[in-house]
């Protein structure tokens, strides 16, 4: 609701709402005629399961030229759309297929991030902990956990876009991928890539990213505004309790990792297979810390995707052309 009623206070006024419902048991089916007057609306029941075939079925009815995907739980600045839609506008001058911008994450939501609810164990509990932090910042992020919107060389992706230094910038910069539910898109562009690859699926991780670098193959940049602001609310609802179930996320990981990244030095091999070990002990952390037998999903998964995608990479043509190169 928060969503929508940001929507009526944006200074662009030219867009449409497409509501695509899971299956909810609450007023959604009436958010079609609550907000109509204010806005387009449509209104769809999803068709079939699953994060994926949600933001396809919202693709398919887009009626405009841009197609901008984010999430229920966030609120957008006035300035939003206005700022995405100027981002576009320099395509004189670059080929913009995409544009993303801020999520801005309060204290609290932060704690419902698995990574960043260790941030502080990291700077203030015992050795043990500052010698898992200098591994993780200094080592797998390279020193870079708070570039904005980047993709390093083991894989992680960084999170500066959280933090209110994004907002400060003093102009659009081209980045790797886009923030999730800051996601625009040209829609001639996202179909020619075949939408969102429904092979990711449960929480869906990396579909989006797989999305942005797909638009970058076709020889299009991804432009991060720093004005195209939103806030994030994320909870402890909804999609929440499926990440402790790590067997999914840690497939999701290899396959986006094997199709655009690829190990394909040793320092880059060597780096993602601390990146798998590290995610690995957080998720075995997470089991003895919270009883979720599922969090354990991780190692099988490690030990069977990890090979089933490297052949697939190294025997099918489309795991070959979609790699792109992150410099050393």
């Amino acid at each position: 609701m928060r969503l929508l009623e940001s929507l009526k206070m944006q200074r662009h006024k030219d867009f449409e709402v497409i509501i695509v419902d899971g299956g909810s048991s609450d007023k959604t089916p009436s958010l079609e005629a609550d907000f109509a007057s204010f806005f387009p609306v449509k209104y769809i029941r999803q068709r079939q399961g699953g994060f994926v075939a949600a933001v396809n079925e919202g693709m398919h009815v887009c009626s405009g030229e841009i197609y901008l995907r984010t999430d229920d739980d966030v609120v957008g600045s006035p300035d939003w759309l206005q700022a995405i839609c100027e981002s576009f506008s320099v395509s004189e001058r670059v080929r913009v297929g995409g544009v993303t911008g801020p999520v801005s994450t309060p204290d609290e939501g932060l704690q419902n991030r698995d990574l960043f609810a260790l941030q502080a164990r990291f700077k203030t509990s015992n050795q043990l902990w500052r010698l898992i932090g200098w591994f993780y910042y200094d080592y797998l992020m390279e020193k870079k956990a708070f570039d904005i919107s980047r993709d390093v060389r083991c894989g992680a992706f960084t999170f500066g876009a959280n933090f209110p230094e994004a907002t400060k910038l003093s102009g659009e910069i081209e980045v790797d991928h886009h923030e999730s539910c800051n996601m625009a898109v040209r829609i001639d562009l996202l179909r020619k890539v075949g939408g969102f690859d429904n092979t990711f699926i449960e929480t869906a991780e990396y579909c989006d990213s797989d999305v942005s670098y797909k638009i970058r193959k076709l020889g299009y940049k991804i432009l991060f505004n720093p004005k195209a602001l939103i806030y994030h609310y994320p909870s402890k609802q909804g999609f929440f309790s499926k990440r402790f179930y790590s067997y999914h996320r840690i497939e999701n990981f290899i396959r986006f990792y094997f199709r655009h990244i690829r190990p394909n030095t040793l320092d880059k091999l060597i780096r993602f297979f601390a990146y798998i070990c590290f995610l690995n002990t957080y998720f075995i952390y997470i089991f003895f810390t919270t009883g979720k037998i599922a969090a354990l999903g991780s190692i099988p998964s490690s030990l069977i995707n990890i090979p089933k995608y490297a052949l697939i990479t190294l025997f099918h043509k489309e795991g070959k052309n979609a790699t792109h190169k992150i410099q050393k």
